[in-house]
């Protein structure tokens, strides 16, 4: 009997080590936050639209709009964010004018702006153009230049997601963030817990 009495007291003892480690752990996964592909192309369906009037004068002109935009974060390069946006573009030249659809594909590296808890886009590479009909794509070359020139303009200006406020999780970070790392399918927002 005096054997199990020195048993018993190891137990609480080992859980009271072990709480501590715990608790650890615990805080550990609770120190970042994931904002997934599907939030992403949720929040550009909703809130980011591209629309510019580009041209060369006397050349060509052109009226642009951009509605449709998905993102694929992490999949192709470890550091960056695809991006493919579709939408219409109307082209007038001395020959007459063209209504298309477009799209393009492009790559940019995400950037986190703790102030406005926003995260944009930076480094815009151009990736891809199509167009229907595909035979006019050509007719684009020239305007190609002034077209990503105007469109890393917005990007760095138009958020691609912002923490919500009124979301208790994300409102309880949006200043706390210390970086932002690109995983594949989500963006990790590792943030401080003081």
């Amino acid at each position: 009997m005096i054997t199990s009495g020195h048993a018993m007291p190891r137990r609480p003892l080992r859980t009271l080590l072990l709480l501590p480690l715990t608790l650890l752990l615990a805080a550990c996964s609770l120190t970042q936050y994931n904002v997934s592909e599907q939030e992403i192309n949720d929040y550009l369906k909703q809130q980011v639209a591209f629309e510019k009037q580009i041209g060369i004068p006397g050349i060509m002109s052109s009226r642009i709009r951009l509605d449709e935009m998905q993102s694929r974060i992490g999949r192709s390069r470890s550091d960056r964010i695809e991006l493919d946006a579709a939408g219409d573009l109307q082209v007038a030249s001395p020959l007459g004018s063209q209504q298309m659809k477009v799209r393009f594909s492009l790559s940019a590296r995400p950037d986190y702006v703790a102030e406005q808890g926003a995260i944009y886009l930076r480094d815009l590479e151009l990736l891809s153009v199509k167009t229907e009909p595909a035979d006019i794509g050509t007719a684009l070359s020239p305007l190609l230049p002034t077209f990503n020139q105007s469109l890393g303009l917005f990007l760095n200006q138009t958020p691609i997601y912002r923490l919500d406020g009124n979301r208790q999780n994300e409102a309880r970070i949006k200043e706390k963030v210390e970086a932002l790392r690109v995983e594949p399918g989500r963006l990790v927002i590792p943030f401080k817990l003081l």
